[in-house]
């Protein structure tokens, strides 16, 4: 053991001196491009390595390289080139190109270092980033302009970069090559020769660039230098003076003219605009535009001749270019007259309204006519447009009267519009329309009118007192006053009180209401009579009579007429058992007030006792019987039948009804309900029942025969005279008023006068849908016994009543029912109304009817304002189309002093239905409250009046809004004449009117005259301007009285006249400029006088002198203008002109302009006398010493004294660019952090441009000095010029960074400043230590000795200083640790053993850090698999198995899988497994077991008995197949489960070969005698061997039992005569196994008391008992009494059913049936068996009062055996339907 440590601290120390002995670098050259093994080097001479033990010592080379460019033949030790090497792909633009080699040698360790060179070759050309360059050059760019141009960049490094560039010959630049800090080259275009773009606008070049390679290469670009253009020409018009004419009127866009000038200049320079200049007046400006881009003039407003007939244009053109200058341009435009003016149409005077009773000729209104134009243009006609009654008579000189041309009607027209057209004679000729509104006023000559001659209202009974029924609405074609319309009902009776008791109405909406809730039953139908008034003077009147039919509502509850119940109690019926189906037990009659559908009853069955038994006719209400009775139904049935109406909802009533089936037996048997079988004396028990069956039988024949002869006495008193008469008597039909009083109102009966049968037709909408003919026969026990029997009669044609009870909508001669069209009708004989299904108090309205009788809904359609809806309780109104209605004037109510009567005309009919009416009002002696529902406030009080003359009505519910208060005036004295109307402007003097306006159209004939004078504008109010009275020669005297009247042509009165002196007068100040705003020479003011009494008109014309009242004014205050610094002096700016209202020598006569070194102005005038001014520029501007000039520009008119105004003038200086940007600062110097985060702020600029606008506006950018290295890794924003980092500064790859800045104005001709800004970079700890690792073994056995090298670490770090200082280590302890062998190298060793089993593989990690703040770290990671060595033994999960095996188990199933576990891998891991031999019993485990070799499954070789084998132990071993290989064995311990396989075996009692075992035993034995003993054994143990006992079969389960654990079979009872004399038992015996198994033993048992027959015997036999025979003979009388009896009982119903006697009250209802049907039995439990296990079943239910019959099953060998309950009765009918068992009485035939 020292030994080898010995050894390997030697190794150790040999590797150490080895690596400490690293040679020197070793460095080599090859030029890049060589091909693949180019020689490099001997290596291995070099290195002085034996050249033959390079394989053996692992010779590698291990480089940084993406590829193996290099690499060494290890048979000669040769470095050669692996790969062609591009030194611009691996090392760029570096200086120098190294490739960095590390060889490795092993056995002993030893590592070199080695550089080889990479030398550039000239194989790369210069290149240009693009083949063409265009540079745009303005032609203003002064020579020595400089230009920088794209660089060519050439891969290649040292002398084959680029070396210069040559520019192709040309006229005009230059080039010049400038280097940068880097030593890259660029060049630079610098003009010599200025540029002309009107003569060259393009110059091509070609820019070559040379390398300094041998050979030399050179790569091209073209240059195309575009010569960008200056605004150095202005814009010329193709004429100074336009002159073209235009057509006044001339629609809006039409075109006048289109301007033409032409600019030298391309581009924005050249696009001229074209506008007007500063001496357009406004007028101009709104009547033409100036299209600015086409030069069109276009009409803008519209042109009047008659306001300018020229009209001059100034325009200016102007390029887009910077500087404009604009030049001037004349357009006169002559404005050709047409016939633009239409007439004007004057009303002078209008009277409106017109009453509708005005007579033909009335004057309406005086019109006329004029027309500005000349002329046949100025000669105008006027007429009146359309049919209307109305003329117009013509005047001289245009003027006209409107006067009526008939009689007028304001209930036909209420107002005209009288069109009124004036044309002139002109060509084309034009009119004009005046359109006079003439409204005519009413006059009350029109009465009301309903909208319906009569109305026919459905209400339905019980409806909501207050609620609204109907609504009447009257029209009144008059308006206002005399259109307002009051409702009331007029007095009449119903029923013996007033109507007013019953309705009520609205006053104003004519809204009816039930004052009270209507029944059907008492009221039918009742006639309200409306009347309508009016409330003008004199009031008319009509009325209208509404007939108001009340609806039926299911309301009434059905009423059972018979049967009637007895003392409160349940209708008794009798009905004999023997009774057929169908026969009629009884007949529920039932009656309903309702009419129609509601009365409509229906019957049902709600409960019965049986309901298979009886059932209920749906209509008539007959009980009948279903099926013949059985002797198993109840004596007493309990029928519930229900009573329906067919209204919706239906009403129901209920009836019971007790029925007795009687079957002649006159006692009850009810003593016999309880006796039950008794065994012990069957002689005695048989005797009895023969004696009571025959004393049943004789009782009941008596009563029989007593109930007959009762019947036939009382039959004997009627006679046969009276039941002739009653059954087939001739009889008068009833009348007619029977017949409607009856319920049955939807049946039409037609009687004849010999027929006594009536056949009944019904029409209502059921079931029955033909007619049948009734048979009735009446007797004096009809109420109770009387049945119709229906049979069909041929079919009728349905007849309506004989006094027109069938209403229809056309007339009495036409059907009912054939209208009705809804989908929810129901049609029904007496009315054709449509009623909805749920029969609500509202009847449902459809979109649309098709029937005869229509609805009140066409009120909706024909007056839609008027028709109100009800808001809650709708009902709908029927009309009958009648004509003609009443009419009765309404008369307020007064309170006269005296008594008098008003007369009321009446109509003949009316008059006869209501008599004589009092000629006084009677004083109500009621007030009634009425609920409207739906109004606001629900009392109405109508309050009769007394003594006030006024006619109040307090009602506080809604009438429209409206609360009238009628006021008439009545004076006692005037007895009955006509009342005076007060204060109504509606009635005029009729006579006055009409002579004034005759005398009015008389005096148009009089010659009219033009009077002019002439004042001066602005005079003061009340200034005299002549005596129109004497120049007219009028008098004086009369002007008052004749009505003097002044129609100014103008909006304001300005002129009236003095109807004292007859002097014309200023009655407002006058301004000429307002009354003539369009600048004539002449201003007039037309006006009319009118004269009346007589009616004369005469013209004036009044001429308004001018007077200078206005100064001069500009349009706009301020006046502002562009001039470029540009402008040379000389330039002329046209300014607005100012404007003067005034005209002649008040207007504007020269300008004045304040002192100014750099402005002057030019004055001059139009054609039209107005004058212009131009601002003309007398100095150069400069902006940058004064920005704005301010100036100030005087108007001056030409009046006395002279007025002035004033505009002020603001030239603003435009820059022009002449001022370069200019930095802060020349040089900027930052100092940048390496590794700065990109976006980081580096500086920012600051250049400053003294223009202004965009010659201001700098943009930064990088100029070609700069490199493009640098322009990678900094961003410049043009527009704020901050530099930003936007790449990855590092200070090993580049220190300094140093960009040339240049800052560009925008200006058209850009000028330029440059700054330099260095960016110094500081170092940082950004590099991170880097893990190279040499040389590495990953796979070791795990028992590799302590100290074995695993790999050689070499570290390094680009960092300097601290930061490059870098440490190894690991993060974590491991069986390893690191040595340093030199500065940078490290060998990682094992230092503890290894275990593969614990850890199979290390992940070793190694973590280098420098020193840097904060220090930077790396790491990586190394991974050792362990090799696996065979040190691990098998071993088994458990050292002792217990294996369960059921016995009985198939040989070769898998007991269990013994798997044992090798920690070991591979061939150390696979195992075999064998069974150790062992012999038990001399038997081999082998024999018994086997085990697989290869996975440990133990598997049985035989099948395993319980009883035999129980358990067994061996031993199973596990084996590697390692060298050597190892073992373990585990110890197993198999134990054989027991199961169910043995089946019990009987031993007790014994039996020969499975026979029947029999026993004997005495039939006296007591109970819980042990009768026999059954023992049975099990071979199986535990629960499987233990045994229970039962019964399996057990001929009677009640006579013995069988103990379940010991097997005792024991008597439960002693033996009776019904036991079997024979009883098998079948004993089952059964173990507790699962499955259990199982044995059985018979036991046949006899009873020896007496000697019987076998079982089989018994098998065909009736059921029979010891005592049978001794009872034949009782039974053979039994029988023939009870037959007797039967017929007997059969004759007694057929006598009763043709008599029908009254049924006996005092019998009995009969409680037991002597009548057996076989086929009727019913049994509450039936079993089918083929056994003789009823026998048993019978002792059974005998005892438990049940009666057992056994009938055999039609052909075959088994039997039907029933069990009977015997009853002790039949009970009463309970609510619920009682079973068949319950009610079912016990017949006799079942006792025997």
């Amino acid at each position: 053991m020292d030994r080898g440590l010995a050894t390997r601290a030697l190794c150790l120390l040999l590797c150490a001196s080895a690596l400490d002995a690293v040679l020197a670098q070793m460095r080599y050259s090859v030029p890049e491009e060589l091909e693949h093994g180019a020689f490099v080097g001997n290596i291995a001479e070099d290195l002085g390595l034996d050249v033959t033990k390079l394989s053996a010592r692992r010779f590698r080379l291990v480089s940084g390289a993406r590829r193996p460019y290099l690499e060494v033949n290890l048979e000669n030790g040769i470095l050669f080139v692996n790969e062609k090497i591009d030194r611009e792909e691996l090392c760029e633009q570096s200086p120098t190109c190294l490739l960095h080699l590390q060889v490795v040698i092993e056995s002993p360790l030893e590592l070199y270092r080695v550089e080889v060179e990479v030398l550039d070759v000239n194989d790369n050309s210069p290149a240009f980033p693009w083949s063409d360059f265009n540079l745009e050059i303005a032609e203003s760019a002064a020579p020595g302009s400089r230009f920088p141009l794209e660089s060519a960049q050439d891969p290649d490094a040292g002398s084959n970069s680029l070396r210069s560039y040559l520019l192709g010959a040309n006229d005009h630049f230059a080039l010049d090559t400038q280097t940068r800090n880097d030593g890259s080259k660029f060049a630079e275009l610098v003009l010599e020769v200025p540029l002309d773009r009107e003569n060259r606008k393009a110059h091509e070049m070609v820019l070559t660039a040379l390398d300094g390679g041998s050979p030399e290469r050179s790569g091209t670009a073209k240059i195309t230098v575009t010569v960008l253009d200056a605004n150095d020409n202005v814009p010329a018009f193709d004429r100074a003076v336009y002159r073209v004419t235009l057509v006044e009127n001339a629609p809006r866009g039409t075109l006048v003219l289109k301007l033409n000038a032409t600019d030298r200049d391309e581009g924005t320079n050249g696009e001229v605009s074209y506008s007007f200049s500063g001496h357009a007046p406004l007028k101009v400006r709104e009547l033409f535009n100036v299209d600015s881009y086409t030069g069109e003039i276009r009409v803008k407003g519209v042109v009047d001749h008659e306001k300018a007939a020229v009209f001059e244009l100034y325009v200016q053109a102007k390029d887009k270019g910077p500087s404009a200058v604009p030049v001037h341009s004349k357009v006169l435009v002559d404005v050709l007259d047409v016939n633009d003016n239409a007439p004007e149409v004057i009303l002078t005077s209008v009277s409106t309204p017109v009453q509708e009773d005005a007579p033909p000729g009335t004057v309406i209104a005086v019109v006329s006519v004029m027309d500005r134009d000349a002329g046949d243009n100025g000669n105008v006609d006027c007429e009146v447009s359309g049919s209307v009654p109305f003329q117009l008579h013509s005047s001289f000189r245009n003027y006209y009267t409107l006067v009526t041309g008939q009689f007028l009607d304001r209930e036909t027209v209420s107002e005209y519009n009288i069109t009124l057209t004036a044309r002139d004679s002109g060509s084309p000729s034009l009119s004009t329309r005046k359109t006079v509104l003439v409204q005519v006023s009413d006059v009350n000559d029109n009465p009301p009118r309903f909208a319906q001659p009569s109305y026919t209202v459905y209400v339905t009974e019980n409806n909501a007192p207050g609620a609204s029924i109907c609504s009447v609405t009257a029209v009144d074609p008059d308006s206002n006053q005399n259109a307002y319309l009051s409702y009331s009902i007029l007095d009449g009776q119903i029923q013996g009180m007033p109507v007013s008791t019953y309705v009520s109405i609205n006053s104003d909406s004519g809204n009816i209401y039930a004052l009270r809730s209507f029944d059907y039953e008492q009221l039918r139908n009742f006639q309200v009579r409306v009347h309508a008034q009016d409330a003008g003077f004199p009031p008319l009147g009509s009325n209208v009579t509404v007939n108001v039919f009340i609806l039926d509502q299911n309301d009434n509850t059905p009423v059972i007429v018979s049967p009637s119940p007895r003392n409160g109690t349940a209708a008794v019926e009798t009905v004999s058992r023997s009774a057929d189906a169908g026969h009629l037990v009884a007949k529920i009659t039932a009656a309903d007030a309702d009419a129609g559908q509601n009365s409509r009853l229906s019957y049902q069955l709600l409960q019965a006792t049986d309901p298979g038994l009886f059932s209920v006719a749906l209509y008539t209400g007959e009980i009948r019987v279903i099926r013949r009775f059985s002797d198993k139904d109840a004596a007493r049935q309990r029928l519930v039948v229900l009573v329906k109406d067919n209204g919706q909802p239906p009403l129901t009533a209920t009836v019971s009804v007790l029925l007795s089936v009687v079957d002649g037996v006159p006692e009850s048997l009810s003593d016999f309900g309880d006796l039950a079988l008794s065994p012990r004396s069957p002689s005695n028990l048989a005797l009895y029942l023969i004696v009571s069956l025959s004393t049943v039988s004789l009782i009941f024949l008596l009563a029989i025969i007593a109930l007959a002869a009762v019947k036939c006495y009382k039959d004997g008193d009627h006679g046969v005279s009276a039941l002739g008469a009653a059954c087939c008597g001739l009889e008068p039909d009833p009348p007619a008023e029977v017949l409607k009083k009856s319920n049955l109102n939807h049946l039409h009966v037609s009687s004849g006068a010999k027929v006594p049968t009536g056949c009944v037709e019904s029409h209502a909408a059921s079931a029955l849908s033909q007619a049948y003919c009734y048979k009735v026969c009446l007797s004096p026990e009809s109420a109770k016994s009387d049945f119709m029997f229906l049979k069909p009669c041929s079919p009728a044609t349905p007849r309506n009543n004989a006094d027109g009870g069938t209403w229809s909508a056309r007339g009495r001669a036409q059907p009912a029912n054939n209208g009705a069209t809804t989908p929810s009708e129901l049609k029904q004989p007496n009315t054709d109304m449509p009623l909805t299904k749920n029969q609500t108090s509202s009847l449902k309205s459809y979109n649309s009817f098709k029937m005869d009788g229509t609805l009140m809904r066409k009120a909706l359609h024909t007056d839609p304002e008027n028709f109100v809806t009800p808001a809650a309780g709708q009902y709908w109104t029927w009309g009958n189309h009648t004509r003609g209605s009443s009419t009765r004037t309404w008369t307020p109510c007064y309170t006269p002093t005296h008594q008098h009567t008003i007369q009321q005309p009446q109509p003949q009919q009316q008059q006869k239905h209501s008599g004589t009416h009092p000629n006084h009002h009677a004083q109500p002696d009621y007030q009634h409250n009425v609920y409207i529902p739906g109004t606001p406030s629900a009392h109405c009080t109508l309050r009769p009046c007394h003594r006030s003359s006024d006619l109040d009505v307090h009602n506080s519910f809604s009438t429209f809004g409206k609360k009238k208060r009628f006021i008439s005036s009545y004076d006692p004295r005037d007895d009955m004449s006509t009342p005076e109307i007060i204060n109504n402007d509606l009635y005029l003097d009729r006579r006055s009117r009409f002579l004034f306006f005759v005398l009015w159209g008389a005096t148009w004939r009089a010659a009219l005259s033009v009077t002019r004078y002439s004042i001066p504008e602005e005079m003061e109010r009340g200034s005299a301007v002549a005596n129109l009275a004497a120049d007219l020669g009028l008098d004086v005297t009369g002007l008052a009285q004749r009505e003097v009247k002044l129609d100014v042509f103008h909006s304001k009165k300005y002129l009236d006249v003095n109807k004292k002196t007859g002097e014309l007068y200023i009655a407002e100040k006058i301004d000429r400029e307002y009354l003539c705003p369009i600048k004539n020479a002449i201003c007039y003011l037309k006006l009319d006088v009118v004269i009346k009494n007589p009616l004369r008109i005469f013209n004036i014309e009044l001429e308004i002198t001018d007077i200078n009242d206005n100064a001069p004014h500009f349009r706009m205050d301020r006046i502002e203008l562009d001039v470029s610094e540009s402008a040379a002096p000389g330039e002329r700016f046209s300014l607005p002109n100012a404007v003067d209202p005034d005209v002649g020598s008040n207007t504007v006569k020269t300008y004045r302009l304040s002192e100014s070194e750099h402005f002057g102005i030019d004055i001059h005038a139009g054609s039209d006398g107005t004058k212009y001014v131009d601002l003309v520029l007398k100095k150069a501007l400069d902006r940058e010493a004064q920005a704005a000039h301010r100036l100030i520009l005087t108007a001056i008119d030409g009046g006395a004294p002279t007025r002035s105004g004033t505009a002020s003038i603001v030239v603003r200086v435009l820059d022009t660019n002449d001022n370069p940007p200019r930095f802060d600062r020349q040089l900027y110097s930052v100092d940048m952090s390496e590794n700065s985060a990109i976006g980081t702020l580096v500086t920012k600029l600051n250049a400053t441009d003294a223009d202004e606008g965009p010659n201001a506006d700098v943009a930064y950018s990088f100029t070609l000095y700069t490199s493009e290295k640098t322009q990678q890794m900094f961003d410049l924003n043009s527009n704020t010029g901050e530099i930003t980092v936007k790449g990855t500064l590092d200070f090993e790859d580049m220190k300094i960074y140093e960009m040339h800045i240049e800052a560009k104005d925008n200006g058209p001709i850009p000028l330029t400043g440059q700054c330099r800004v260095t960016v110094l970079v500081t170092d940082m700890n950004d590099n991170y230590p880097e893990i190279t690792v040499k040389s590495l073994k990953n796979t070791l056995k795990e028992n590799v000795p302590v100290g074995t090298v695993i790999a050689l670490v070499g570290i390094s770090d680009r960092d300097t200083d601290d930061n490059g200082k870098v440490r190894l280590s690991m993060n974590r302890h491991m069986p390893f640790r690191l040595i340093n062998s030199s500065d940078l190298h490290y060998e990682l060793i094992v230092s503890e053993p290894l275990d593969r089993e614990t850890v199979h593989e290390y992940e070793v990690n190694l973590v280098v850090t420098d020193s840097g703040t904060p220090p930077l770290s790396d790491n990586e990671t190394i991974t050792v698999h362990l090799l696996d060595v065979n040190d691990n033994a098998p071993t088994f999960p458990q050292s002792f198995y217990t294996i369960q095996v059921k016995e009985n188990n198939a040989p070769g199933d898998l007991l269990s899988s013994l798997t044992a576990f090798d920690p070991d891998l591979h061939e150390n891991q696979y195992l075999v497994y064998f069974i150790v031999e062992k012999e038990i019993a001399n038997t081999s485990m082998s024999m018994l077991f086997s085990v697989n070799p290869e996975n440990g499954n133990l598997y049985a070789l035989k099948a395993f008995d319980y009883e035999i084998e129980k358990e067994f132990l061996f031993h199973i071993e596990a084996r590697d197949s390692g060298v050597p290989p190892l073992c373990g064995n585990v110890t197993v311990h198999v134990v054989i489960l027991d199961q169910n396989d043995n089946t019990p075996v009987i031993v007790s009692p014994w039996r020969a070969h499975g026979s029947v075992v029999e026993e004997k035993i005495p039939r006296s034995t007591d109970k819980g005698t042990l009768v026999a003993k059954v023992i049975a054994i099990d071979t199986d143990s535990f629960q499987n061997s233990r045994i229970t006992y039962q019964f399996l079969q057990n001929t009677d389960a009640t006579l013995f039992s069988l103990d379940q654990y010991n097997g005792e079979i024991r008597t439960t009872r002693m033996f009776s005569y019904r036991d079997a004399r024979h009883q098998r038992l079948v004993v089952i015996a059964k173990d507790n196994g699962d499955p259990a198994l199982s044995a059985t033993v018979t036991i046949k048992l006899s009873t020896v008391e007496t000697a019987l027959k076998s079982y089989s015997d018994l098998i065909e036999e009736p059921l029979e008992y010891d005592i049978f025979s001794d009872l034949n003979l009782y039974l053979v009388i039994g029988l023939g009494s009870v037959s007797f009896l039967l017929l007997i009982t059969i004759l007694v119903t057929i006598v009763l059913k043709c008599q029908k006697p009254k049924p006996s009250k005092g019998a009995p209802p009969c409680r037991n049936s002597v009548i057996s049907e076989r086929n009727s039995t019913i049994a509450d439990s039936t079993l089918v068996s083929n056994d003789a296990y009823w026998y048993s079943l019978f002792l059974a239910e005998t005892r438990k009062g049940k009666l057992v019959v056994r009938q055999p099953v039609p052909k075959g060998s088994r039997y039907f055996v029933s069990s009977i309950p015997r009853s002790a009765g039949v009970t009463d009918t309970s609510d619920s339907a009682a079973s068949t068992l319950q009610a079912s009485t016990t017949t006799s035939s079942s006792s025997s």
